[in-house]
């Protein structure tokens, strides 16, 4: 399935940089998880027939796929090597539950509010306790897409499998022409595995992958992965300040058309030297790598996102916690970069589920759209499914 995967072409323009506040109502369409009854599975590595349409390659998107946390829950699996969560107890569930939806409303009403600042169309599913997924809000690690291309990554924690619904498999599967699907791994023995854009932060504009290798990204799964998506890839240790490794690549750093955030005091003079002259290397625009620091970090300060706004501009979404730990001089770097930074608070997602916006979304790129003749999206229907393309 080594081909090359195209991308979209972003239209062109000026680029007033603004910070923008919080603060509109969601006219997101939520899809109903039971909605859809079809049972037929959609794994396994499939070529298309004919050839893929050739695109100038884009960063962002201005699509995406959110889980609402409706059965949120705190995932002793997944604490065991992410020191970014922290236990609560059972009779507190209910609160943070209801705290945990209040921000994730935000979130997506920053995102998708068609009078807010990005006006993206946001893709809204729910869970259920009979799911078994606490962790479902954190979709970006299960799977991804490319233009007309879609892939299954496989996971560590056995809970966090049962995230591949077949209603969501099927939904997303429908509208690709290419599965790549690496799930099998799981059960291989021994057993490997590779968390999506989690352990994968994907320079799309230069084919290039970034891995911090730990348990739950392995090198060589991540060197098969971009065999398959034509991508070359860029391996590295990174730790935390108690030594340990990070768990996924996208807490310590982020890469945007423009600019990209990292955390060098998570990575050796080496290994930095190796992750930052990479990042310049661009044959788009010219980059610019910001450093961030072992603070700034645990704020989820690079576990951010590059999205297109309604304009189809390059802008960044981040936690409040995030942008509130960047010193003045960063951010002025950023605002020359991106049209607009928007934050949201995300403080009980971050302190109980240990991720942050980056985490939070899924991107859904070209071939995952539906335009009519004038580039106008327009809803449309799926076998029962009402859905926002």
């Amino acid at each position: 399935v080594g081909f090359p995967l195209p991308g979209m072409e972003p239209r062109r323009g000026p680029s007033p940089a603004k910070d923008d506040p919080l603060g509109f109502k969601s006219g997101e369409f939520r899809v109903e998880d039971d909605i859809m009854k079809e049972e037929k599975r959609y794994f396994g590595a499939v070529k298309p027939d004919e050839e893929p349409i050739e695109y100038a390659p884009v960063q962002s998107t201005d699509q995406v796929l959110l889980i609402s946390p409706t059965a949120f829950g705190y995932n002793p699996e997944a604490a065991k090597d992410n020191r970014f969560m922290h236990e609560v107890d059972e009779g507190e569930l209910a609160n943070v539950r209801r705290r945990v939806m209040r921000e994730h409303e935000n979130l997506v009403d920053l995102l998708g509010n068609l009078k807010g600042p990005l006006q993206m169309t946001v893709h809204l599913f729910d869970h259920k306790e009979s799911h078994g997924t606490p962790d479902a809000v954190f979709p970006n690690n299960w799977f991804s897409t490319a233009p007309d291309v879609l892939n299954f990554y496989p996971m560590k924690n056995e809970n966090r499998r049962k995230e591949r619904r077949k209603d969501l498999v099927a939904y997303l599967d429908r509208q690709s022409k290419c599965t790549i699907d690496l799930s099998t791994e799981e059960e291989d023995d021994p057993p490997r595995y590779l968390e999506g854009t989690g352990s994968l932060v994907l320079d799309r504009v230069n084919r290039v992958a970034y891995v911090a290798v730990s348990e739950r990204s392995n090198l060589g799964l991540a060197k098969l992965w971009g065999e398959l998506n034509n991508y070359e890839i860029v391996s590295f240790d990174a730790q935390d300040r108690h030594g340990d490794p990070i768990y996924h690549t996208n807490v310590m750093m982020s890469v945007g058309t423009e600019a990209a955030l990292v955390c060098k005091d998570s990575l050796s003079a080496e290994d930095w030297e190796k992750v930052s002259s990479s990042l310049v290397k661009t044959s788009g625009p010219k980059r610019v790598v910001v450093e961030i620091t072992m603070e700034q970090m645990e704020c989820f300060a690079c576990n951010c996102l590059e999205v297109r706004n309604w304009k189809f501009f390059p802008a960044l979404v981040m936690s409040t916690r995030a942008y509130r730990s960047l010193r003045e001089d960063q951010l002025v770097v950023l605002r020359e970069h991106f049209d607009g930074i928007h934050h949201v608070d995300l403080t009980t997602i971050e302190d109980v589920g240990g991720g942050s916006v980056r985490c939070c979304i899924a991107e859904l790129f070209d071939g995952f759209h539906i335009y009519d003749k004038e580039g106008v999206v327009r809803d449309i229907e799926i076998k029962g499914i009402k859905s926002v393309m």
